[in-house]
């Protein structure tokens, strides 16, 4: 992905436009990343790759409290009116294996959350990721394999274990200990030849990304015909354009991913 947010990657778009040439790629790109923005603010969510979040919720004398943002991958700690609780004291209900996925809720154990304003804090990860895929390092050059991205596009690195360590990203070539990754293509040095390396990564879910490039092909379109609601045909038809804001196709594949607050 070309900017942190954008949820389609201009060679995709191209490729759904059948678009050959690099004279549109700098509008392309504005497109991805201005829709990307656009379909997060429709979602009303901040992101949906993993990051970290601190929340600041009410206790009110119920078991359970619904986190904002999902999937959640790991809590990071719970604390109620100042004091930490320690991971056995608490439960997060599972997340659903595949998106869109929902709200997940974070339950006490034998006891309830005690009335109070703002009185509850909790850190947590959250976002669409992959954890604990394992693949095998290839025995001989190049040392390099692709991730598997069952449910969408591989966006954004969060580690890589090999033989029980954790490796070390970098940028340039890697040497014993590291291992380097681009567009979901992971590389390791010799070093690693044969390891098993687990993998955790982010993703764009398919349904998010083509919900983009379609929002993209339409925006695309529109300037062969902006301010226009339709157009006569020579006389013996006439062709309908979309001009709402955001095609009801789209918006049909966001609904599922939308929040929606009690």
């Amino acid at each position: 992905m070309a900017r942190p947010y954008d949820l389609a990657s201009l060679s995709d778009v191209k490729a759904w436009l059948d678009v050959s040439g690099a004279d549109d790629d700098a509008l392309l790109s504005r497109l991805v990343s201005q829709i990307s923005r656009a379909i997060l603010a429709h979602l009303d969510r901040p992101a949906i790759l993993p990051a970290t979040y601190a929340e600041t919720l009410d206790g009110g004398g119920q078991r359970s409290l619904a986190l904002t943002n999902w999937p959640v991958n790991a809590i990071l700690s719970v604390s109620i009116d100042g004091e930490p609780l320690r991971p056995s004291d608490y439960d997060l209900e599972a997340a659903e294996a595949a998106p869109p996925g929902g709200r997940q809720s974070l339950s006490l154990r034998g006891r309830r959350f005690p009335c109070g304003a703002r009185n509850v804090e909790v850190a947590y990860s959250a976002g669409y990721q992959v954890s604990g895929e394992t693949a095998p390092v290839p025995l001989l050059a190049p040392f390099v394999f692709a991730a598997a991205a069952p449910y969408g596009d591989w966006a954004s690195d969060v580690g890589v274990v090999a033989g029980g360590t954790p490796l070390t990203a970098v940028s340039g070539a890697p040497g014993p200990g590291q291992y380097s990754v681009a567009g979901g293509v992971y590389a390791f040095s010799s070093a690693q030849a044969g390891a098993a390396a687990t993998l955790t990564y982010g993703y764009v879910p398919a349904d998010l990304g083509l919900a983009c490039m379609d929002w993209v092909a339409e925006r695309y379109a529109y300037r062969g015909r902006i301010g226009q609601s339709s157009k006569s045909l020579g006389g013996q038809e006439t062709m309908a354009f979309i001009v709402r804001d955001m095609p009801e196709f789209v918006a049909a594949a966001l609904r599922p991913y939308r929040r929606v607050c009690p």
